[in-house]
């Protein structure tokens, strides 16, 4: 692992790379555990910090290991067994009860090295318990998240059909760059904030992206693996029944895709807000989101912040708009 000075991971993807997307119902469970601990124990009082409350004691505590701040590493042994395929909830708690402590303490010399950051190091000379507790964890919030990720069978589809068509235009950096909460695309790679940076050059590697639940603002990743980069991150909400999704608005949301195709010369904020009809937070919102995906730029005019298309912008809504 190459540690960044800046504090942020940056991840190169050929736009070429083959992409593949899982169903995943164990990550869920996983993500919801790390957003639920984080909130608890940050002291704040959200919906997911009750949601915390459903995992036994003991079970907190150590999910509690992988949200400290500071830190974003964690061990392998949590994300799928095989990254590339879906995966059954039962089939994956099993796996991690029945790690013996041999496979635990190499797990944690992969990721750690010699020494341990300190909040792991009592587990390291004791790994079998907490594997244990956190296959108890995971086990309780299950029965929370299994009829939530029934119900959300329809958009993990369309996130699919999402996906496929974004990587057959070579758009995937956009995909990736949405999929992490603070992520962005910067010279072809994403690019986020990472308390333990790392560069990665993820050619000739498989992408594989694991939509878990929405709303969950958590990502997970397995960056280590020499033939996969796998991804699991929040699947996008609904664009209605009637969306495309092989569509630039299934692949921006429609406020986006309609700012940017609006866009030639510079605009305005007041001017895109009542463009898209809505107000001024929710337009920094949108533009925040396009800057990210290297599709539009700002620049000062004056008093006024202009946005206007970037040449990757433009290419994009000729490739999506004249298909």
């Amino acid at each position: 692992m190459t540690a960044s000075a800046a504090a942020e991971s940056r991840i190169h993807v050929d736009p070429r790379s083959a992409v593949r997307v899982t169903f995943d119902p164990y990550t869920s469970v996983l993500a919801l555990a790390c957003a639920s601990a984080r909130d608890l124990t940050r002291g704040h009082d959200t919906p997911l910090a009750r949601i915390a409350t459903r995992m036994p004691d003991r079970g907190l505590r150590a999910v509690a290991r992988l949200v400290t701040p500071g830190s974003s590493v964690g061990p392998d042994c949590l994300t799928p067994a095989n990254l590339g395929e879906d995966t059954d909830v039962a089939v994956q708690i099993d796996r991690l009860r029945a790690l013996t402590a041999d496979e635990l303490t190499a797990d944690f010399a992969r990721n750690f090295g010699a020494r341990a950051p300190q909040h792991w190091r009592q587990v390291v000379d004791d790994p079998r318990p907490w594997a244990s507790d956190v296959a108890d964890a995971l086990s309780a919030l299950w029965t929370l998240v299994e009829p939530v990720w029934r119900r959300e069978s329809a958009l993990r589809g369309r996130e699919a059909d999402r996906v496929g068509a974004a990587a057959a235009r070579q758009s995937l950096d956009i995909v990736l760059a949405g999929a992490h909460p603070r992520g962005r695309v910067c010279d072809g790679a994403l690019v986020f904030p990472d308390p333990e940076a790392t560069v990665t050059d993820a050619t000739g590697r498989t992408v594989v992206l694991a939509p878990v639940l929405q709303r969950l603002d958590v990502s997970i990743s397995n960056l280590e693996q020499p033939d996969i980069l796998w991804f699991a991150y929040p699947v996008p909400g609904s664009t209605g029944p009637a969306a495309d999704p092989a569509g630039l608005d299934a692949l921006l949301t429609p406020v986006r895709a309609l700012v940017l195709r609006a866009l030639s010369d510079g605009w305005s904020m007041s001017q895109i807000a009542t463009t898209a009809g809505i107000g001024a937070s929710a337009a920094t919102y949108h533009v925040d989101a396009l800057v990210a995906a290297g599709l539009v730029v700002r620049r000062r005019e004056g008093r006024r912040t202009l946005v206007s298309r970037t040449p990757r912008g433009d290419g994009l809504i000729d490739l999506y708009e004249h298909r």
